[in-house]
Protein backbone atom coordinates (compact mmCIF):
# COMPACT_ATOMS: atom_id res chain seq x y z
CA UNK A 1 0.00 0.00 0.00
CA UNK A 2 2.80 2.17 0.79
CA UNK A 3 4.48 1.71 -2.93
CA UNK A 4 1.10 2.29 -4.26
CA UNK A 5 0.52 5.81 -2.31
CA UNK A 6 4.38 6.96 -2.71
CA UNK A 7 3.57 6.38 -7.13
CA UNK A 8 0.56 8.14 -7.14
CA UNK A 9 2.26 10.95 -5.16
CA UNK A 10 5.21 10.79 -7.45
CA UNK A 11 3.24 10.96 -10.43
CA UNK A 12 0.98 13.79 -9.12
CA UNK A 13 4.34 15.76 -8.47
CA UNK A 14 5.44 15.03 -11.84
CA UNK A 15 2.33 16.88 -13.55
CA UNK A 16 2.47 19.27 -11.30
CA UNK A 17 5.98 19.48 -12.53
CA UNK A 18 4.83 19.22 -15.95
CA UNK A 19 2.00 21.85 -15.94
CA UNK A 20 4.54 24.20 -13.96
CA UNK A 21 7.33 23.90 -16.82
CA UNK A 22 4.59 25.03 -19.66
CA UNK A 23 3.39 27.58 -17.48
CA UNK A 24 7.30 29.14 -17.45
CA UNK A 25 7.92 28.08 -20.92
CA UNK A 26 4.93 30.14 -21.72
CA UNK A 27 6.44 33.23 -19.99
CA UNK A 28 9.86 33.01 -21.60
CA UNK A 29 7.67 33.02 -25.05
CA UNK A 30 6.05 35.80 -23.53
CA UNK A 31 9.76 37.44 -22.89
CA UNK A 32 10.57 36.78 -26.73
CA UNK A 33 7.86 38.34 -27.89
CA UNK A 34 8.09 41.70 -26.06
CA UNK A 35 12.14 41.88 -26.78
CA UNK A 36 13.11 45.15 -28.70
CA UNK A 37 12.75 44.48 -32.22
CA UNK A 38 14.39 46.88 -34.82
CA UNK A 39 11.39 49.09 -36.22
CA UNK A 40 10.75 49.81 -39.70
CA UNK A 41 13.19 52.54 -41.14
CA UNK A 42 11.20 56.08 -41.22
CA UNK A 43 11.65 56.33 -45.31
CA UNK A 44 9.38 52.85 -45.90
CA UNK A 45 6.36 54.02 -43.95
CA UNK A 46 5.30 55.54 -47.53
CA UNK A 47 5.05 52.36 -48.25
CA UNK A 48 2.57 51.85 -45.73
CA UNK A 49 -0.20 50.16 -46.52
CA UNK A 50 1.92 46.88 -47.76
CA UNK A 51 -0.16 45.02 -50.36
CA UNK A 52 0.95 41.23 -50.47
CA UNK A 53 0.94 39.86 -53.74
CA UNK A 54 0.25 36.16 -53.79
CA UNK A 55 1.86 34.30 -56.66
CA UNK A 56 0.71 30.29 -56.44
CA UNK A 57 2.71 28.18 -54.79
CA UNK A 58 5.22 30.59 -53.92
CA UNK A 59 5.03 30.55 -50.26
CA UNK A 60 1.91 31.05 -48.16
CA UNK A 61 4.24 30.96 -45.30
CA UNK A 62 5.46 34.25 -46.18
CA UNK A 63 2.42 35.18 -44.08
CA UNK A 64 3.57 34.23 -40.75
CA UNK A 65 6.41 36.79 -41.29
CA UNK A 66 3.86 39.50 -42.20
CA UNK A 67 1.93 38.40 -39.33
CA UNK A 68 4.04 38.34 -36.77
CA UNK A 69 6.17 42.14 -37.98
CA UNK A 70 4.60 44.62 -34.90
CA UNK A 71 3.95 47.31 -36.94
CA UNK A 72 1.34 45.66 -39.43
CA UNK A 73 -0.46 43.18 -37.50
CA UNK A 74 -0.08 44.50 -33.81
CA UNK A 75 -3.05 42.26 -32.34
CA UNK A 76 -1.67 39.16 -33.35
CA UNK A 77 -0.37 36.43 -30.76
CA UNK A 78 2.92 35.36 -31.08
CA UNK A 79 2.05 31.34 -31.33
CA UNK A 80 -0.68 32.15 -33.71
CA UNK A 81 0.34 30.49 -37.43
CA UNK A 82 -1.06 30.42 -40.77
CA UNK A 83 -1.10 26.64 -41.36
CA UNK A 84 -3.33 23.97 -40.90
CA UNK A 85 -2.73 23.39 -37.34
CA UNK A 86 -3.84 26.49 -35.84
CA UNK A 87 -6.83 27.09 -38.38
CA UNK A 88 -8.11 24.53 -41.12
CA UNK A 89 -6.97 22.91 -44.12
CA UNK A 90 -8.17 26.12 -46.00
CA UNK A 91 -6.04 28.26 -43.67
CA UNK A 92 -4.79 31.17 -45.61
CA UNK A 93 -9.08 31.86 -46.39
CA UNK A 94 -9.48 31.68 -43.17
CA UNK A 95 -6.41 34.43 -42.27
CA UNK A 96 -7.92 36.52 -44.99
CA UNK A 97 -11.32 36.13 -43.10
CA UNK A 98 -9.75 37.23 -39.93
CA UNK A 99 -7.16 39.41 -41.08
CA UNK A 100 -9.12 42.73 -40.63
CA UNK A 101 -9.60 42.10 -37.14
CA UNK A 102 -5.78 41.52 -36.07
CA UNK A 103 -3.84 43.55 -38.65
CA UNK A 104 -3.66 47.58 -38.89
CA UNK A 105 -4.96 48.01 -42.29
CA UNK A 106 -3.85 51.88 -42.87
CA UNK A 107 -0.19 49.43 -42.79
CA UNK A 108 -1.40 46.25 -44.43
CA UNK A 109 -4.10 45.47 -46.56
CA UNK A 110 -5.61 42.41 -46.10
CA UNK A 111 -6.15 40.37 -49.40
CA UNK A 112 -9.76 39.15 -50.26
CA UNK A 113 -10.47 35.93 -48.97
CA UNK A 114 -12.47 34.40 -52.38
CA UNK A 115 -9.59 36.05 -54.33
CA UNK A 116 -6.21 34.75 -53.10
CA UNK A 117 -4.28 34.81 -56.37
CA UNK A 118 -6.08 38.41 -58.05
CA UNK A 119 -4.26 40.31 -60.71
CA UNK A 120 -2.78 43.66 -60.22
CA UNK A 121 -3.60 44.80 -63.72
CA UNK A 122 -4.92 48.49 -63.72
CA UNK A 123 -4.97 48.61 -60.07
CA UNK A 124 -1.09 49.16 -60.05
CA UNK A 125 -1.69 52.91 -59.93
CA UNK A 126 -2.89 52.45 -56.93
CA UNK A 127 -0.41 49.56 -54.94
CA UNK A 128 2.68 51.01 -56.60
CA UNK A 129 5.18 51.76 -54.29
CA UNK A 130 3.20 49.51 -51.64
CA UNK A 131 4.09 45.89 -53.32
CA UNK A 132 5.58 42.76 -51.44
CA UNK A 133 5.37 39.39 -53.10
CA UNK A 134 7.76 35.68 -53.21
CA UNK A 135 9.08 34.95 -56.71
CA UNK A 136 9.70 31.13 -57.64
CA UNK A 137 11.98 29.62 -60.45
CA UNK A 138 8.98 29.27 -63.13
CA UNK A 139 9.75 25.56 -63.87
CA UNK A 140 9.54 24.54 -60.34
CA UNK A 141 6.50 26.74 -59.61
CA UNK A 142 4.51 24.85 -62.58
CA UNK A 143 5.61 21.29 -61.22
CA UNK A 144 4.84 22.24 -57.69
CA UNK A 145 1.28 23.48 -58.45
CA UNK A 146 0.73 20.15 -60.78
CA UNK A 147 1.82 17.93 -58.40
CA UNK A 148 0.00 19.42 -55.76
CA UNK A 149 -2.23 16.94 -53.90
CA UNK A 150 -4.31 19.12 -52.02
CA UNK A 151 -5.29 21.97 -54.35
CA UNK A 152 -5.64 21.04 -58.12
CA UNK A 153 -4.34 24.83 -59.60
CA UNK A 154 -5.53 23.26 -62.96
CA UNK A 155 -3.67 20.25 -63.34
CA UNK A 156 -6.63 18.06 -63.48
CA UNK A 157 -7.83 19.23 -66.38
CA UNK A 158 -4.47 17.89 -68.54
CA UNK A 159 -3.46 14.38 -69.51
CA UNK A 160 0.01 15.33 -68.98
CA UNK A 161 2.69 17.75 -67.00
CA UNK A 162 4.42 19.34 -70.38
CA UNK A 163 0.56 20.07 -71.91
CA UNK A 164 -0.24 21.86 -68.16
CA UNK A 165 2.90 23.75 -68.67
CA UNK A 166 2.12 25.43 -71.77
CA UNK A 167 -1.02 26.27 -70.78
CA UNK A 168 0.18 27.90 -67.65
CA UNK A 169 3.50 29.66 -68.86
CA UNK A 170 3.31 32.98 -68.11
CA UNK A 171 0.92 33.13 -65.17
CA UNK A 172 3.15 35.19 -63.20
CA UNK A 173 3.51 37.93 -66.12
CA UNK A 174 -0.23 37.74 -66.38
CA UNK A 175 -0.64 38.13 -62.76
CA UNK A 176 1.76 41.29 -62.41
CA UNK A 177 0.08 42.94 -66.09
CA UNK A 178 -3.71 41.42 -65.87
CA UNK A 179 -7.25 41.79 -64.07
CA UNK A 180 -8.42 38.68 -63.05
CA UNK A 181 -7.27 35.43 -60.72
CA UNK A 182 -4.47 33.15 -62.40
CA UNK A 183 -5.80 30.37 -60.25
CA UNK A 184 -6.74 28.03 -61.12
CA UNK A 185 -5.71 28.93 -64.40
CA UNK A 186 -4.14 32.28 -66.05
CA UNK A 187 -6.91 34.29 -68.01
CA UNK A 188 -4.73 36.48 -70.33
CA UNK A 189 -4.92 35.24 -73.15
CA UNK A 190 -1.71 34.92 -75.63
CA UNK A 191 1.26 36.91 -74.25
CA UNK A 192 4.27 38.11 -75.83
CA UNK A 193 8.17 39.26 -74.68
CA UNK A 194 6.77 42.91 -74.35
CA UNK A 195 4.05 41.88 -71.76
CA UNK A 196 6.99 40.45 -69.45
CA UNK A 197 9.58 42.64 -69.75
CA UNK A 198 6.44 45.34 -68.81
CA UNK A 199 5.76 42.92 -65.77
CA UNK A 200 9.36 43.06 -65.14
CA UNK A 201 9.33 46.82 -64.80
CA UNK A 202 6.42 46.81 -62.76
CA UNK A 203 8.61 44.29 -60.57
CA UNK A 204 11.40 46.99 -59.91
CA UNK A 205 9.30 49.89 -59.70
CA UNK A 206 6.30 49.26 -57.91
CA UNK A 207 8.02 46.54 -55.51
CA UNK A 208 9.21 47.25 -52.08
CA UNK A 209 10.04 43.79 -51.25
CA UNK A 210 10.61 40.86 -53.72
CA UNK A 211 11.96 37.56 -52.11
CA UNK A 212 13.16 34.91 -53.75
CA UNK A 213 11.58 30.76 -52.49
CA UNK A 214 15.39 28.96 -53.32
CA UNK A 215 16.55 31.81 -50.99
CA UNK A 216 13.83 31.41 -48.20
CA UNK A 217 16.08 32.19 -45.06
CA UNK A 218 18.07 35.34 -46.52
CA UNK A 219 14.72 36.61 -47.64
CA UNK A 220 13.03 36.29 -44.01
CA UNK A 221 16.20 38.39 -42.71
CA UNK A 222 15.80 40.76 -45.51
CA UNK A 223 11.92 41.09 -45.16
CA UNK A 224 12.80 41.58 -41.39
CA UNK A 225 15.86 44.43 -41.82
CA UNK A 226 13.45 46.00 -43.77
CA UNK A 227 10.34 46.09 -41.80
CA UNK A 228 11.20 45.32 -38.32
CA UNK A 229 9.97 42.59 -35.97
CA UNK A 230 11.86 39.34 -35.05
CA UNK A 231 12.67 36.25 -37.41
CA UNK A 232 10.04 34.09 -35.20
CA UNK A 233 10.44 30.06 -36.03
CA UNK A 234 6.95 29.95 -37.62
CA UNK A 235 8.96 31.98 -40.40
CA UNK A 236 10.72 29.76 -41.71
CA UNK A 237 8.32 26.96 -41.73
CA UNK A 238 6.60 25.04 -44.73
CA UNK A 239 2.90 25.44 -44.19
CA UNK A 240 1.65 23.50 -47.16
CA UNK A 241 4.15 21.55 -49.05
CA UNK A 242 3.17 20.30 -52.31
CA UNK A 243 5.25 16.56 -50.82
CA UNK A 244 6.18 16.58 -47.30
CA UNK A 245 8.14 13.79 -47.29
CA UNK A 246 10.33 15.41 -50.29
CA UNK A 247 11.26 19.15 -49.93
CA UNK A 248 13.98 18.60 -52.59
CA UNK A 249 13.46 20.41 -56.38
CA UNK A 250 11.33 18.95 -58.92
CA UNK A 251 13.00 17.07 -61.83
CA UNK A 252 12.39 19.69 -64.48
CA UNK A 253 12.73 16.34 -67.30
CA UNK A 254 9.48 15.84 -66.24
CA UNK A 255 8.60 18.96 -68.27
CA UNK A 256 9.73 17.22 -71.81
CA UNK A 257 11.60 20.65 -73.02
CA UNK A 258 8.78 22.85 -72.04
CA UNK A 259 10.09 26.55 -70.75
CA UNK A 260 8.35 29.03 -69.38
CA UNK A 261 10.38 31.86 -71.29
CA UNK A 262 8.51 34.65 -70.14
CA UNK A 263 7.92 34.23 -66.54
CA UNK A 264 12.16 33.72 -66.91
CA UNK A 265 12.47 36.63 -67.47
CA UNK A 266 10.69 38.19 -64.64
CA UNK A 267 12.12 35.85 -62.49
CA UNK A 268 15.85 36.70 -63.52
CA UNK A 269 14.51 40.66 -63.19
CA UNK A 270 13.61 39.61 -59.36
CA UNK A 271 16.78 37.77 -58.82
CA UNK A 272 18.19 40.99 -59.47
CA UNK A 273 16.04 43.31 -57.88
CA UNK A 274 16.94 40.40 -54.49
CA UNK A 275 20.73 41.03 -54.82
CA UNK A 276 20.84 44.97 -54.74
CA UNK A 277 18.61 44.56 -51.92
CA UNK A 278 20.17 42.53 -49.84
CA UNK A 279 23.29 45.05 -50.47
CA UNK A 280 21.62 47.84 -49.71
CA UNK A 281 20.71 46.50 -46.47
CA UNK A 282 23.38 44.99 -45.82
CA UNK A 283 22.12 41.46 -45.79
CA UNK A 284 24.23 38.58 -45.32
CA UNK A 285 25.01 35.71 -43.23
CA UNK A 286 26.75 37.54 -40.76
CA UNK A 287 24.53 40.05 -40.42
CA UNK A 288 21.33 37.89 -40.04
CA UNK A 289 23.53 35.94 -37.09
CA UNK A 290 20.80 37.89 -34.86
CA UNK A 291 17.39 36.73 -36.79
CA UNK A 292 18.98 32.99 -36.68
CA UNK A 293 19.39 32.93 -33.24
CA UNK A 294 16.36 34.21 -32.47
CA UNK A 295 15.07 31.75 -34.67
CA UNK A 296 16.52 28.98 -33.05
CA UNK A 297 15.42 30.34 -28.92
CA UNK A 298 12.11 30.60 -30.58
CA UNK A 299 11.76 27.39 -32.17
CA UNK A 300 13.16 25.51 -28.77
CA UNK A 301 10.30 27.54 -26.55
CA UNK A 302 7.70 26.43 -28.70
CA UNK A 303 8.87 22.69 -29.00
CA UNK A 304 9.22 22.44 -25.42
CA UNK A 305 5.88 24.08 -24.62
CA UNK A 306 4.14 21.97 -27.02
CA UNK A 307 6.21 18.57 -25.11
CA UNK A 308 5.44 19.39 -21.92
CA UNK A 309 1.51 20.25 -22.92
CA UNK A 310 1.39 17.13 -24.10
CA UNK A 311 3.29 15.18 -21.35
CA UNK A 312 0.63 16.79 -18.99
CA UNK A 313 -2.60 14.35 -19.64
CA UNK A 314 -0.49 11.75 -20.16
CA UNK A 315 0.75 11.80 -15.86
CA UNK A 316 -2.10 12.61 -14.79
CA UNK A 317 -4.36 9.40 -17.03
CA UNK A 318 -1.46 7.54 -15.59
CA UNK A 319 -2.22 8.61 -12.11
CA UNK A 320 -6.03 8.14 -12.40
CA UNK A 321 -5.06 4.52 -13.53
CA UNK A 322 -2.94 3.76 -10.45
CA UNK A 323 -6.25 4.72 -8.38
CA UNK A 324 -8.29 2.61 -10.30
CA UNK A 325 -5.88 -0.44 -9.96
CA UNK A 326 -5.02 0.73 -6.11
CA UNK A 327 -9.07 0.76 -5.53
CA UNK A 328 -9.43 -3.06 -7.47
CA UNK A 329 -7.10 -3.98 -5.21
Amino acid sequence: MWSFTAALLTLRSFAADVECEANRLELLQLDLALAPAAPPPRPLRAAEPLKFLHIPKCGTSFLNAIIHTPSLCPDVDWRYEVNSDYLSNSFEKDFWHACPQVCNQSRFECNSASQTHEGIGSSYSSYKGHLITMMRQPEQRILSAYHDARFDHGASRFSNVSAYALRVAGLVTCQLMGEKSVDPLPQCGELRKADALAAAQRLREGFVFVGIMEEWEMSMCLFHKIFGGHCWHSDFENSRPTDPDDMSPYNVSELEGVRDELDGLVYEEAKRIFREQLVAYNVSADSCAGCWSFRRASAVVEARRGAARAMAPMAWSLALLLVTLGTLS
